[in-house]
């Protein structure tokens, strides 16, 4: 077997079985249960939403159907989860064979990636998302992360607040974009979908040939959403020109190139099918999502680095400073991010 170090969550392993008609090779994975508490709700999510890209697939007479559609085993008692005698929840899944997929890109990468996701919401556009559960609750509500961060600074347990008052001010002079969102959603202008809330380039498998996309992997986190979190979240990760702990914050800033990249292969494959409020609030997606990040930094600093693993002293500080720097050049950039994202839709059209 082999174990695959992308991914912070689950442990997962590939295994190669001997058959008749030679190696055949699975995914095995142990669930994290601390994250996902009641795991037979990420499977149920898994399973229907797959079942249903299947279909959609199967009736566009798609040729490659079995390497485009995550498959989830069962045991000889119907169970998709094998629990172990420590009560560990270990699974198995279908492996996408003469596959690849990358954790550092390029545009040409992105753009794919971009085609991916847009893909995966094209398939979903029909599905009703209210028949997800959702598994982790709150995990986009940007209000609540910053309540969460307004009560660990007033708390202060760890005597940091005096040192963090500039980045304190800058996020709560952002408090409008972290409800605009829900206020969109509560006037029924943007509609909860099905979204993937991991938008991460290596959570796509390309083909080893062609290099064309063929699946989104790792759907634990499928449940409903908007769909500007998963534009922003793809871009925010991707299209930083530093890592996500650069200590030196003049490096970090937002590639508008890899911004257009991942723009270029999501938008026509969805530009048809989302309400022009949720196409000219994506580059805000982006913005918010980086905003929301900084902010759960930020609380763990203050709470005394309980959640995030940390490497180095003021390792949740140096990550905040980080995303607010990028915030920054982003709310600089957004009039340019929308034009070269209107670029795409009249294109399309």
């Amino acid at each position: 077997y082999d174990i695959i170090k992308a991914g912070n969550i689950n442990d997962t392993y590939v295994i190669n079985t001997r058959a008749e008609d030679g190696i055949k090779q699975y995914i095995v994975q142990r669930v994290n249960t601390t994250v996902f508490k009641n795991p037979n709700q990420i499977v149920s999510n898994a399973e229907l939403v797959t079942s249903h890209i299947e279909k959609k697939l199967k009736e566009k007479g798609d040729p490659d159907v079995k390497r485009k559609v995550m498959h989830i085993y069962k045991n000889k008692d119907g169970n998709s989860f094998y629990i172990s005698e420590n009560g560990d929840n270990w699974r198995v899944l279908s492996f996408v064979f003469n596959s690849v997929n990358y954790n550092q890109v390029n545009n040409i990468i992105l753009k794919s990636t971009g085609e991916a996701f847009g893909s995966f919401q094209r398939l979903l556009s029909d599905f009703p998302a209210e028949m997800l559960y959702t598994t982790i609750p709150d995990f986009h509500n940007t209000e609540k992360r910053f309540e969460a961060l307004y009560m660990a600074a007033e708390k202060d347990s760890c005597g940091r607040k005096q040192e963090v008052q500039n980045e304190l001010e800058y996020l709560k002079s952002k408090e409008g974009y972290a409800s605009k969102f829900r206020k969109l959603h509560d006037n029924n202008e943007m509609p909860l979908r099905v979204t993937h809330n991991d938008t991460k380039c290596n959570n796509v498998m390309f083909d080893k040939d062609t290099g064309a996309p063929l699946a989104v992997i790792d759907l634990d986190t499928v449940m409903p959403g908007f769909v500007a979190h998963d534009f922003g979240d793809a871009v925010r990760f991707a299209a930083n020109t530093a890592e996500e702990d650069e200590e030196d914050i003049t490096k970090v800033s937002l590639d508008l190139n890899m911004y257009e990249s991942f723009a270029c292969g999501f938008i026509p494959q969805v530009s048809d099918m989302i309400s022009k409020t949720e196409l000219d609030n994506l580059p805000d997606g982006v913005l918010i999502i980086t905003l929301e990040l900084a902010s759960r930094f930020l609380t763990d600093y203050l709470n005394g680095d309980v959640y995030f693993k940390c490497k180095k002293p003021k390792h949740n500080l140096i990550r905040a400073r980080c995303q607010i720097a990028l915030a920054k050049d982003i709310e600089k950039k957004l009039s340019e991010m929308q034009s070269r994202l209107d670029s795409f839709v009249t294109i399309v059209k």
